[in-house]
């Protein structure tokens, strides 16, 4: 596939050789007049006995042939020597190829590229309102959403995943190691405190504990740990926390029971108190705080976790290619509704819309201010790349065809003056 600025060449080349067969045709033209002048004035020349007429027929066609010649000699005399005579002042634009180059530069930068002139364009244009109709557009959006996703594919698969994988990896590790999670529980616990939602857990505990407690599968269970708690190896006093434990166990689930069912029961109070010293411990003990501390950085450092975090990257990569590669991506969806909301907030906002073209005008303005000089030093650099020959050339053939009228309008007004001159001298004898 061909890129696009061959194929601007292509065009620029076509455009050219266009503009030169024109000017070709023009002087053609013109020459064809001069020609018709000499043989017009040969024919005068011969015939004048015969009749006074021919008499201001050659002066026409003489004052024509001085008008043409008059003419070619100074539309030539500004690309080049004409017939290559090296004659005083001829070839003007190709010796003043520098000048011209800086001139153009200076006059385009202070007549054309000002604070002023670039401002008023700006308001006139409201780009503003244009980019939120061109956002609105179906077929921009359209288009906009194959390219996003094309580009965004493209994009992804080009990355270093590796690299990815160990920055998040390691910024993952750093941010959980540096969050206080012992100040995060203590907050959390006086929100529960705060909100009594600290009862509901402890309701929630106690029916948990109440219904282990009460399933008879679960005796054998909580007598044999009663039994290594304790550390009895006597058999008869094994015997005896086996016989005594469904009592033991029935009694402790009747208080249990009580506690949940009354909400002024005492041990709730002795609860609070717990909670609200544990909420205390975790945000201001210095060795729970530490305590917590190395814990969290063992966790963040388990192979496992390490592992997890690696594993973050390739998670979302996946997610997003799986996306990307659907017929209406989640992602573009939501991109194109942003689009959508923003384009409508620039067409039927007025003082948003204002704001941005305002924006504009204020950045472009500074842009100016800031490398006022640079744009006509720009254009002489440009020029100055050319040869002589080649500006001479690139010049003529943007504007060589209608300087040929030059030399057609000098042969038909040469003729008429010199017509005109020839008549008044015949009326006054």
């Amino acid at each position: 596939m061909r890129k696009a600025t061959e194929i601007q060449q292509d065009l620029d080349q076509t455009a050219d050789e266009l503009r030169r067969q024109k000017l070709r045709t023009m002087q053609l033209v013109a020459l064809a007049l001069l020609a018709g002048a000499a043989v017009l004035l040969l024919v005068a020349h011969v015939l004048r006995a015969r009749h006074p007429a021919w008499g201001y027929v050659a002066a026409f066609a003489e004052a024509a042939m001085v008008g043409a010649i008059a003419d070619w000699f100074a539309v030539v005399a500004l690309f080049k020597h004409p017939l290559g005579l090296p004659i005083w002042h001829t070839a003007i634009i190709p010796n003043s190829k520098d000048a011209i180059g800086r001139n153009l530069g200076a006059f385009v930068e202070n007549h054309f590229i000002t604070e002023e002139a670039i401002g008023h364009k700006i308001r006139q244009a409201d780009p503003a309102r244009r980019i939120g109709e061109w956002l609105l557009d179906p077929q921009h959006l359209a288009g906009m959403n194959r390219s996003a996703a094309s580009v965004a594919r493209q994009l992804i698969e080009a990355l270093d995943h590796e690299q990815i994988r160990d920055k998040i990896r390691e910024l993952a590790s750093r941010q959980l190691t540096e969050v206080d999670l012992s100040v995060i529980a203590g907050q959390l616990v006086d929100r529960l405190i705060q909100s009594d939602r600290h009862q509901e857990l402890l309701d929630a505990l106690l029916e948990g504990a109440g219904a282990y407690l009460g399933d008879p599968d679960k005796l054998p269970v909580i007598s044999q740990f009663l039994i290594d708690s304790l550390g009895i190896e006597n058999s008869i006093m094994k015997m005896a926390v086996n016989a005594y434990a469904p009592k033991s166990i029935g009694s402790l689930n009747q208080k249990l029971d009580e506690v949940r069912r009354d909400p002024a029961h005492r041990f709730r109070g002795v609860f609070d108190g717990w909670i609200g010293d544990f909420a205390l411990r975790l945000k201001a003990d210095p060795q729970w705080a530490a305590k917590i501390r190395r814990h969290q950085a063992e966790l963040v450092q388990d192979p496992q976790v390490q592992q997890l975090l690696s594993g973050l990257w390739d998670s979302l990569k996946d997610r997003l290619l799986h996306d990307l590669g659907q017929e209406q991506p989640a992602l573009l969806r939501q991109l194109q509704a942003w689009v959508q909301k923003l384009g409508s907030l620039l067409v039927e906002e007025s003082g948003l819309r204002q704001w941005l073209n305002q924006a504009i005008e204020n950045g472009s303005v500074t842009l100016i201010r800031k490398y006022r000089g640079e744009v006509g030093r720009f254009i002489e650099q440009q020029l100055a790349k050319w040869t002589r020959e080649e500006m001479s050339q690139r010049i003529e053939l943007a504007i060589g065809r209608d300087l040929q009228f030059i030399r057609i309008n000098g042969t038909l007004v040469g003729g008429l003056v010199g017509l005109a001159i020839y008549a008044l001298l015949q009326a006054t004898g």
